[in-house]
């Protein structure tokens, strides 16, 4: 009887490590990250080991290798929340804006935000209120927020934080 269970529980094992090693990262930007990404047309430009092309490394694409940011409003905590972070291997975004119901991972959050970070031109040595007032613009975040709280990192090492209370 033991014998029976035996190859019936090695196959559930087996097709279980299958299972778990073929679900990826959903965070994972798959397609190039190049200073042309603006171009990106569909799967068909998707790069599968995704990444950065060797001459974009080290924030040479957006000025920063990290980009965290969290907007609450008074009736709404996390409103918004922006997350772009760039390895040499590896590139994650997410995108969610809780009031206009939008949640988007991997290719598709970076396809949301690509325009919003290009547009920022962010620095290690930018007053702190510039910053904050480039996010808001970039994101379209309203006057009305209770507060912002972003975290970049710069490709120089600066881990910088920035902070800012509304009205």
């Amino acid at each position: 009887m033991i014998s029976k269970k035996i190859p019936i529980a090695t196959g559930f094992l087996f097709s279980s490590a299958l299972l778990l090693g073929a679900c990826g990262n959903e965070d994972e930007v798959t397609q190039p990250i190049t200073e042309e990404a603006i171009d990106y047309e569909g799967v068909e430009d998707a790069n599968p080991g995704g990444g950065l092309e060797d001459e974009n490394i080290g924030g040479e694409v957006f000025g920063f290798t990290d980009f965290e940011l969290e907007v609450d409003y008074a009736d709404q905590d996390d409103a918004l929340e922006v997350s772009y972070e760039e390895d040499r291997d590896l590139v994650e975004a997410e995108y969610e804006n809780q009031i206009t119901d939008e949640d988007f991972a991997g290719n598709d959050a970076f396809d949301k935000i690509e325009p919003m970070l290009a547009e920022l031109g962010l620095t290690p040595d930018m007053p702190d209120d510039e910053v904050i007032n480039k996010v808001m613009e970039a994101f379209s975040i309203e006057p009305d927020y209770e507060s912002i709280e972003l975290e970049v990192s710069y490709p120089d090492g600066t881990d910088k934080e920035y902070e800012a209370s509304g009205n």
